[in-house]
Formats: C-alpha cells, sequence, structure tokens
C-alpha cells in the first residue's frame, strides 16, 4: 500500500489533530484493511513500535504495534529466540485493567522524533479491543514493552502524548544526533 506522512508535534496544524480525540471504528471494511496495512508500513518505515490512526491524519481509534523477537546470544556466538516477536492491529481498544503499580522508562514518539523522557506506566495492562475482521479480543495482563506500547497508544486515540505524563521535564532529551550517528 503506501507509507503516510508522520504528523508532528512541532507543527501547528499537525498538533491540533494529535490532541483531538479520535471517532470509534463503525465500519470493517477494505478501507480499514488498507488503513491498518499502510499504519503497519509507516510505523517499520519509521523504525516505531507502535503507531495510532491519528497519527497519520485519520482521526479513528486504530492503532498498531509491534513488539521485536526477544533473543539472546549464547556464548558459542548462537542467537536463540526466547520470545517471538508480537503484532496487534486493534481497533477500538479499551484498557480493562491496569496493573497496581507504576514502572518509569524512557519512552519516545513517532511524532516527536529523537525525543524521549522518563514516563511512569503501568505495570501491566489488560486491554479489550476488536480486530480488523470485526471479532472481539482481549490481551491479558501485558506486561515490559507491550504493556508501555498498548498505554502509549491508546493514549494517542484520546489525544494525550507521553508529554503530558512525564514528571520531571528534566528527563525531555533530544538525542536525534546520537541516533543519526547509529
Amino acid at each position: 500500500m503506501a507509507v503516510r506522512r508522520i504528523l508532528r508535534v512541532d507543527q501547528p496544524d499537525d498538533l491540533a489533530i494529535l490532541r483531538q480525540h479520535a471517532a470509534p471504528v463503525q465500519r470493517f471494511d477494505a478501507p480499514l484493511a488498507g488503513l491498518i496495512t499502510d499504519m503497519v508500513e509507516t510505523m517499520h518505515a519509521a523504525n516505531g513500535v507502535g503507531l495510532a490512526a491519528p497519527q497519520v491524519g485519520v482521526a479513528l481509534r486504530v492503532a498498531v504495534i509491534f513488539i521485536p523477537a526477544l533473543t539472546k546470544e549464547l556464548a558459542d556466538g548462537r542467537v536463540i529466540e526466547l520470545e517471538p516477536e508480537q503484532h496487534f492491529a486493534l481497533v477500538n481498544p479499551t484498557i480493562a485493567h491496569v496493573g497496581p503499580h507504576q514502572v518509569t522508562d524512557q519512552e519516545g514518539c513517532l511524532s516527536m522524533p529523537g525525543w524521549y523522557a522518563d514516563v511512569p506506566r503501568a505495570n501491566w495492562v489488560s486491554v479489550d479491543y476488536v480486530d480488523p475482521q470485526g471479532h472481539r479480543r482481549r490481551i491479558r495482563r501485558a506486561t515490559g514493552l507491550l504493556a508501555r506500547a498498548l498505554q502509549h497508544e491508546i493514549d494517542h486515540l484520546a489525544g494525550v502524548l507521553f508529554t503530558d505524563h512525564v514528571r520531571d521535564l528534566s528527563t525531555l532529551v533530544d538525542r536525534s544526533a546520537e541516533l543519526k550517528a547509529r
């Protein structure tokens, strides 16, 4: 399909869209499937872990998430897979349950490229959503990167940015030069 332009917080017109509440998806049809395909391609092209439809200018409650495989290098140089990669296309997602504790970790956003900050998030979440075919699903007690990505992307659907959760603004840093050097 197509790689779409990702809206940026430093562009006033883009920011106005990013701050809007997304509307629930009503139709599970070919245009929705095309949007999801474009979002996955756009997320991968930008080396992202997640992307919400408002980030590509579509005010619908749709998000995609990609969690890379967890691997370990053995002493003999072989690499083994501890956990497989995970792909999610979430339509109308809602957080059903949250863990009782918060975990603070570095977080960034494709709409704020290069910028990272320490963001507290629930240590686990359960999320209800509808898959692209219209079937109700639940992700139960997601932890780690998946829990963080789910909370981040669902926030986007409510017009909330990760910077809204930053408690210590001194942790907000521009790592663009460091990332380009890699």
